[in-house]
């Protein structure tokens, strides 16, 4: 059991194991800020005849963060050397009003319908545009990605626990005699297995430094920090406290919860 082959027999898999889970637990705090970069170069356009303000239209979207008037001043003065001042004039008055609309959070497709429909129901307003296509395309991506790396968690952690599983037998079997010994001299559950507990214990500390420090380190990788650049993406740094926390709550819960059944399994004529 001291031996380095046996430790990294367990070690290795709850590594792996715990990087599934800080994987997925970055890659959700990266779609989070990549739909909130997103939400602040989305907009809605509006196209009214009447003007709109903000107390009208927060009861239809529940999510508004705000109402701009977008000026046609622009395409008035392009027309200005071709038109007369009366004719720009005429038209000036005769061109709807145009509206921006920003959103507090980045909207679902299902929500992005809603408001469109209700929008285009309000009284004034002629047209509604979402740009759902573009946007369609970029949520399927983001829930993608967040579902394939939740998918690789899962996957992962029932590998690593069977492999987990069948070292830890491996450790029993090296305190056969061990544990025969004190289970003839009537000693309780913890005393024979709390060698298995404590290698346990190690394991789950080894392997929960060695994931932090890896996560910790991300943004400062060269060809991690370049790719997540390029995309104006910000890698978040773990969190050495709170996530190693949680990432070493995890490994002994699940280690600890193996050694106990395979020690509960064994009966006193299998060991």
């Amino acid at each position: 059991m001291r031996s380095l082959k046996n430790q990294l027999g367990f070690i290795l898999p709850l590594i792996a194991l715990l990087f599934a889970i800080e994987f997925s637990l970055t890659s959700d705090k990266i779609v989070q800020n990549y739909e909130a970069l997103m939400n602040n170069d989305y907009n809605i356009v509006i196209v009214s005849s009447k003007e709109l303000d903000e107390t009208q239209i927060r009861p239809l979207v529940p999510t508004l963060d705000r109402l701009e008037p977008l000026s046609a001043q622009g395409i008035l003065d392009r027309l200005s050397d071709n038109v007369s001042a009366k004719n720009l004039s005429v038209l000036q008055n005769a061109l709807p009003k145009f509206y921006s609309l920003k959103l507090s959070a980045f909207p679902s497709t299902q929500l992005m319908n809603e408001i469109k429909d209700k929008l285009q129901k309000f009284d004034g307003v002629s047209r509604v545009e979402t740009f759902s296509r573009t946007h369609d395309k970029v949520y399927k991506i983001l829930n993608l990605t967040k579902t394939l790396s939740y998918t690789f968690m899962w996957i992962l952690g029932a590998i690593g626990a069977m492999l987990m599983f069948k070292q830890a037998r491996i450790w029993l079997y090296e305190h056969k005699e061990r544990i025969e010994i004190l289970t003839l001299f009537g000693a309780s559950f913890w005393l024979k297995s709390g060698v298995l507990y404590r290698t346990a214990f190690i394991g789950s500390l080894v392997s929960t430094v060695v994931v932090v420090g890896f996560f910790y380190a991300l943004p400062s990788i060269k060809i991690f920090a370049d790719a997540a650049n390029e995309i104006d993406v910000t890698l978040p740094k773990a969190d050495i406290l709170g996530q190693g926390a949680v990432l070493l709550g995890v490994a002994l819960a699940l280690s600890w919860f193996i050694i106990s059944l395979v020690m509960r399994k064994i009966k006193k004529s299998d060991v």
